[in-house]
């Protein structure tokens, strides 16, 4: 979404480590007030699988570059599309998620899907996006940001896809990684979600966004 330096814009940005709700949260979120809903996640596991399926491995930069850039990815209510096939089970697999989270730590393919997460926004408006960089690297200029945590046990039977081991893995690459890490940035508003209902998340971010968001004439 193309904005003048330092302006705020239309996006409330949704990050945190994995099963801390962030899916949950975004979806409601879109839902209720009628904005669009990118899971930045999906565009990963989706490069994952195409390489998976081409048996490219995760340090084969140019050869992972190549392929992703040769399929069209696609999301679209919830949905997530490579060549027009709705692959949105496929992605969910914890083969998937491990690919997904290797191949993050590359900064050759953050750049190539930073530029189609980007675009994605730009041609779907107002929206709310999920990740684990939004708000410090995708959309640092996004009107509201939020940082989701939750207790490890609590995380761990929300994924239900990944095993405790898994996502310890995944939150030591997430967190340790040299292109772009998952933070807490300074102006984000952190919620711990262990013991809080997705409707009270929910209040708590819509009524963040209706204030901040300037009133139409």
């Amino acid at each position: 979404m193309d904005n003048e330096e330092g302006k705020r814009i239309d996006v409330i940005a949704v990050d945190g480590l994995a099963g801390t709700g962030k899916s949950t949260l975004a979806s409601r979120l879109s839902e209720r007030l009628g904005m669009s809903h990118l899971d930045t996640g999906a565009s990963f596991r989706m490069a994952a699988l195409v390489l998976i399926q081409k048996g490219i491995a995760p340090d084969e930069n140019e050869k992972m570059i190549e392929a992703i850039s040769q399929v069209e990815m696609a999301f679209e209510n919830g949905a997530s599309y490579i060549n027009g096939l709705d692959v949105s089970r496929d992605i969910r697999s914890e083969k998937v998620s491990s690919m997904a989270s290797k191949i993050a730590v590359s900064p050759e393919i953050r750049r190539t899907l930073l530029e189609w997460q980007r675009a994605w926004v730009d041609a779907h408006g107002a929206s709310v996006v999920e990740g684990r960089d939004i708000g410090s690297v995708v959309f640092p200029e996004a009107l509201v940001k939020v940082y989701l945590y939750a207790d490890d046990s609590v995380r761990s039977k929300r994924r239900t896809e990944s095993s405790a081991e898994g996502l310890r893995e995944r939150d030591q690459r997430d967190l340790n990684r040299e292109a772009a890490p998952t933070v807490q940035v300074q102006d984000s508003v952190v919620i711990d979600t262990t013991l809080l209902e997705p409707e009270k998340v929910e209040e708590l971010v819509a009524q963040l966004w209706m204030v901040r968001r300037p009133t139409e004439d």
